[in-house]
């Protein structure tokens, strides 16, 4: 018991002689603050073209350095895709000298671009960095699709440095491989996987997806190779028909030749055999040529109502299914889904009042009905015969996101149709012209992070073209503001120089 007494004195002993010895240790140093590097002169942020001169002058001040000696430093820029992990292989490497003056050569995209300075004499390395969007001619705009006497050409309304201007021929322009052959059809541009964006083009001899960077283009993008089915070589789509998800899961309709096709990339699920056939029923449909579609709140999957032509019936397609089903039976329903009895004209879907499909019927007797349904809950919510002016002569329809209402035009005279107040009020009259398209832009992204898209989503699109000009520039786009109360159209933008403008699609970032 005593020696046990005797240890723990000695212990404590030392550890007081090794505390002492430590203290008074750290009085026999002289600790010098090391060169450091605070970096001035550069933006958080900047925008550059491909092709073109860039440069970042630094400001830099040495705490311990007032020579400035350039020499005694070395220097280094590089560039990393957003997202991606640092590492050798993946980056881009801009310059090793003090100020950045350099070419743009990296591929399009929003960049991480990293400044190291090294300080020789220690080796001490100090770093700070900037986002960089590297865009291009066609990095972002509106894909435009003309008819030029039959034949299909592409232009763009490309945004460089927020502002958007006109480009002829963009396949031509840019070096592309891919020269359209026939006839027009459509162009669309949708996030058709994870990590993949498409711009799709359709005519009535082929369709093909180009890069959507550089648009180029090799035969391995034809639609046949998005197919798990056997289709022949002339297959084209008449359009696509993406639905809007944010997170951009890749679900889109396709629509070609009274057949529909589905695909899904979250699933796996290809454009395989068409899914115009009805459960329990042997022979498939032949399809009215709109797809009216929509994303599910409750669980993202893509709903969709078709219209079959022989027995002029509304059927719906849900739940990733290969086939369609009838609409279910409602009582106190407005409408027969199961036997319409008129021919459908036109149909989409709209977000107005929750998200409704408005779908436009047209009888033998030439009067034209609006008929509103839900898609997800098959609950009818309107049905009315349309009595607005010139409408059995109308031919192209387009309905307010935000308004609801139905927007139809006649030769060169624009229609707004209030279905609550059954009027219709004449909007626009161009004379000798033709209106050639209406629509309201779908963007899948939008917020205070994309105001462009968040207006431009509730603007009235119209397309129109003057007869008496040559064919390939005698066709405009413009976008209208909407107002409430059945007010006047508000002129926001106008493009012209094109040809007769058959579809027009929206290439986001």
């Amino acid at each position: 018991m005593l020696n046990y007494r005797y240890f723990k004195q000695a212990l404590l002993f030392v550890m007081l002689f090794v505390s002492f010895s430590c203290r008074k240790d750290l009085g026999n140093y002289n600790y010098e603050e090391i060169n450091s590097v605070d970096f001035g002169g550069m933006e958080k942020a900047y925008n550059a073209l491909l092709g073109e001169k860039f440069k970042v002058s630094p400001v830099l001040k040495f705490t311990k350095d007032d020579t400035n000696d350039e020499q005694a430093y070395s220097y280094q820029w590089f560039a990393m895709k957003k997202g991606e992990a640092l590492n050798s292989e993946i980056r881009k490497e801009l310059a090793t000298t003090r100020n950045l003056d350099v070419v743009v050569k990296i591929p399009s995209g929003i960049y991480d671009v990293y400044y190291i300075v090294t300080d020789k004499k220690t080796g001490v390395a100090y770093r700070t960095s900037f986002k960089l969007t590297v865009q291009t001619s066609i990095y972002e705009g509106w894909m435009v699709l003309n008819d030029v006497n039959g034949a299909a050409r592409l232009d763009m309304i490309s945004k460089v440095n927020e502002v958007y201007t006109p480009v002829t021929d963009v396949l031509a322009s840019t070096g592309s491989e891919l020269t359209l052959k026939g006839k027009p059809l459509d162009v669309h541009c949708y996030q058709f996987n994870f990590s993949n964006y498409g711009i799709y083009l359709s005519t009535d001899k082929a369709t093909n997806r180009i890069d959507a960077e550089t648009f180029k283009w090799k035969n391995t993008l034809n639609i046949k190779y998005e197919m798990v089915s056997n289709v022949p070589d002339d297959f084209h789509a008449d359009f696509m028909a993406s639905t809007e998800h944010p997170q951009g899961a890749g679900t889109s309709y396709m629509f070609a030749a009274g057949n529909v096709y589905y695909y899904y990339a979250v699933y796996q699920i290809n454009y395989g055999v068409p899914i115009n056939l009805v459960k329990e029923e042997a022979v498939p449909f032949k399809a009215a040529p709109f797809i009216a579609r929509s994303l599910s709140s409750a669980n993202l999957m893509p709903n969709a109502a078709l219209f079959d032509v022989d027995k002029r019936r509304f059927v719906r397609h849900i739940n990733n299914e290969s086939t369609c089903s009838t609409m279910p039976t409602m009582d106190n329903a407005l409408f027969d889904y199961n036997n319409v009895g008129k021919d459908l004209i036109y149909m989409e879907y709209s977000p107005f009042n929750g998200g409704d499909v408005f779908a436009i019927l047209k009888g033998k007797d030439g009067k034209v009905f609006l008929a509103r349904f839900n898609l997800v809950t098959a609950i009818q919510t309107y049905y009315a015969e349309i009595t607005g002016a010139e409408i059995g002569n109308a031919d192209k329809f387009a309905v307010s996101p935000t308004y609801g209402y139905l927007f139809y035009s006649a030769g060169g005279k624009v229609y707004e149709y209030d279905m609550s107040l059954k009027t219709s009020k004449l909007m626009l009259d161009k004379g000798a012209e033709k209106v050639s398209l209406l629509k309201f832009q779908k963007f899948t992204k939008g917020g205070s992070s994309r105001p462009y898209y968040e207006s431009r989503k509730n603007q009235l699109m119209v397309c129109s073209y003057d007869p008496a000009l040559p064919a390939e520039r005698n066709g405009k786009m413009e976008l209208y503001t909407v107002p409430s109360l059945n007010g006047d159209l508000t002129l926001g933008e106008s493009y012209s120089g094109f040809g007769k403008i058959v579809s027009v699609s929206y290439r986001e970032r």
